[in-house]
């Protein structure tokens, strides 16, 4: 069983990269779609953008209804065979709320300035949303950059 599970995610990888590099391909070599004009400047905007970023909605969404429904699973299991570790298994998830609560309060909800850009999902909550993503990532690299460091140092101190 574990066999065929195996085959289906490695295909399931590859057929998932496979979209993505011929997106990203068709994105640069795909031509140009019309022209914005922005002032006296003309901006070009490749034919396959909004593909890409479907697909990269897609993929973020695929990606974390995984992730969440493996979370479930694990500490679903792990509560039936130990539950004072299942409860510790909360800790990340508890912190990473906090860092996306953090961040949101942080964001701004005023209006994004885009070149060419004239509609209304650039202010207000797409705003909030938009640096949330923004400062939790940066937080994310710090903690990951600590880690890398932290470990180091304990290695050597033990």
């Amino acid at each position: 069983m574990s066999k065929i599970v195996e085959r289906i995610s490695g295909i399931s990888v590859l057929l998932l990269g496979l979209v993505s590099v011929v997106l990203v391909v068709l994105m640069y070599v795909g031509g140009n779609a019309d022209s914005i004009m922005v002032g006296e400047d003309a901006l070009t905007v490749p034919k396959f953008t909004d593909s890409l970023l479907y697909w990269s909605y897609f993929l973020l969404v695929l990606t974390i209804g995984i992730t969440i429904l493996l979370t479930i699973v694990g500490f679903v299991k792990s509560l039936i065979e130990n539950p004072a570790t299942a409860i510790k298994t909360l800790i990340p998830l508890v912190l990473f709320a906090v860092v996306f609560l953090v961040s949101w309060f942080l964001g701004s909800a005023d209006k994004i300035s885009i070149i060419g850009y004239e509609g209304t999902e650039n202010q207000g909550f797409w705003a909030k949303f938009s640096d949330m993503l923004i400062f939790s990532i940066y937080a994310l690299f710090i903690a990951l950059g600590l880690t890398i460091v932290g470990s180091g140092v304990y290695k050597k101190i033990k």
